[in-house]
């Protein structure tokens, strides 16, 4: 997640703090649907339209689940 953070800031010109508050509230709100039965594979496609970066990106996210 720390590269999304990375991105948002150099690309968008986000500071730190507001790059890192979007991806935590991304995070959250796919893990508590998630939690509650929701399909991973709609997060990936919320990902790419939410933070513009391929799918590879949306891994990290993935991996912190586990």
């Amino acid at each position: 997640m720390n590269e999304t953070v990375k991105i948002l800031m150099s690309r968008d010109g986000l500071s730190k703090s507001e790059a890192q508050s979007q991806v935590l509230r991304f995070f959250r709100e796919m893990c508590e649907d998630i939690d509650a039965g929701g399909d991973p594979f709609r997060w990936e496609n919320e990902f790419v339209d939410e933070f513009g970066l391929e799918p590879d990106y949306f891994e990290d996210f993935i991996f912190r689940l586990a």
